[in-house]
């Protein structure tokens, strides 16, 4: 049987730590931080700059 991966924060690469993923990210991560990798996946994807 296969097993996932736990779940881990994009910004940080680490799991959160006892709360949910939202959570760590309001908590852990400024306005900015998130903004800025939203900018940057969404660049990535349009420009086609991911391996697939």
């Amino acid at each position: 049987m296969a097993s996932r991966a736990p779940i881990e924060c994009p910004l940080c690469r680490e799991p959160p730590q006892e709360m949910r993923l939202e959570d760590h990210l309001v908590e852990s991560h400024t306005k900015r931080k998130l903004a800025r990798f939203v900018v940057s996946e969404t660049t990535a994807r349009t420009e086609g700059d991911i391996s697939e």
